[in-house]
């Protein structure tokens, strides 16, 4: 039988291997963690979720970062209801998190702006938005763009598209698959202030 990990009954070492998990699926892109789901509300009320790549995570304030096209229509979403559920899956270590919060878009933010590569910088110099209706296969950006990356010059015109998402954790659901028993977890972030107080307790998986 496989030996369960340290933190399989200890709730204190259960909430140090999420946000561990999290911190590394930043710059890990082989990580489990590095691309997620974000799920949000269309103006219908009906669900609607895509998957997006991990930015940044602040654990001292509780906060996850990732990048979007202001034109998107999930930024209408978010506009109009700011509530959002991220799911995060590793597959070689059976870990489930859905972490609930609240989004605060920064529009043009430059010191995320200036961590993209000029390759990167690229999707966001598409003249129509995103999701629009095209006649014919399309990245969207210039044709020159497609082998070659922009100049410095070239992205200044990209920018006023780029914008970062943070959202503001309140819960974390936690979930484990072991042959032995499954385990979850609910850690619940109290904030107050500049201050957080994060409160875990088991679930019945």
């Amino acid at each position: 039988m496989k030996e369960v990990p340290k933190y399989y009954d200890n709730l204190d070492l259960t909430l140090e291997e999420i946000l561990g998990l999290i911190q590394r699926g930043v710059k890990d892109r082989k990580s489990g963690f590095h691309n997620f789901v974000l799920a949000t509300s269309s103006f219908e009320n009906e669900p609607d979720a895509r998957t997006v790549v991990l930015r940044g995570f602040d654990s001292k304030k509780m906060e996850i970062s990732f990048h979007s096209d202001l034109r998107s229509q999930k930024i209408n979403q978010l506009n109009k209801n700011k509530n959002v559920c991220l799911v995060f899956y590793d597959e070689k270590k059976k870990i489930q998190l859905r972490i609930r919060g609240k989004t605060n878009i920064k529009k043009s933010f430059q010191e995320a702006w200036n961590k993209l590569t000029n390759w990167s910088k690229r999707c966001y110099l598409t003249e129509s938005p995103p999701g629009q209706e095209s006649r014919k296969p399309s990245s969207g950006f210039p044709e020159e763009f497609a082998f070659d990356a922009p100049s410095s010059e070239q992205t200044k015109e990209g920018f006023k598209n780029f914008g970062q998402i943070r959202v503001s954790i309140n819960q974390i659901e936690w979930l484990f698959l072991a042959s032995q028993g499954h385990r979850r977890a609910l850690f619940e972030v109290v904030k107050s202030d500049s201050k957080f107080l994060i409160e875990g307790k088991w679930l019945i998986p």
